[in-house]
């Protein structure tokens, strides 16, 4: 038996959609800081797995179904993010401890 659960509250989007331009706002201000060069690329990354999360949590209502697809969206995440490690390693521009 399905459980229902009762939909997010207009306050609830307006807070996820705030965090994440918060989020976005932040990814544009790490480019500019020269410290964290080293770390800029798995930062990034991070960042945007963390918008996503939120994204197909909240507005995709994946909050409320079930595990299965939940996983589908996690393992395609994998996926993608193992092929831009991959390619960014091949190029040399992921080098975080440098050569």
């Amino acid at each position: 038996m399905a459980e229902t659960h009762a939909p997010a509250s207009v306050t609830t989007y307006l807070k996820v959609a705030l965090l994440l331009t918060i989020i976005t706002g932040l990814e544009v201000g790490v480019i500019y800081i020269r410290r964290l060069t080293p770390i800029l690329i798995p930062l990034l990354v991070v960042m945007a797995s963390a918008k996503f999360s939120l994204v197909v949590m909240f507005f995709m209502h994946l909050r409320y179904d079930s595990r299965a697809l939940s996983a589908l969206f996690l393992g395609a995440l994998t996926v993608a993010l193992g092929i831009a490690i991959a390619l960014t390693t091949l190029t040399g521009a992921f080098l975080v401890f440098g050569r």
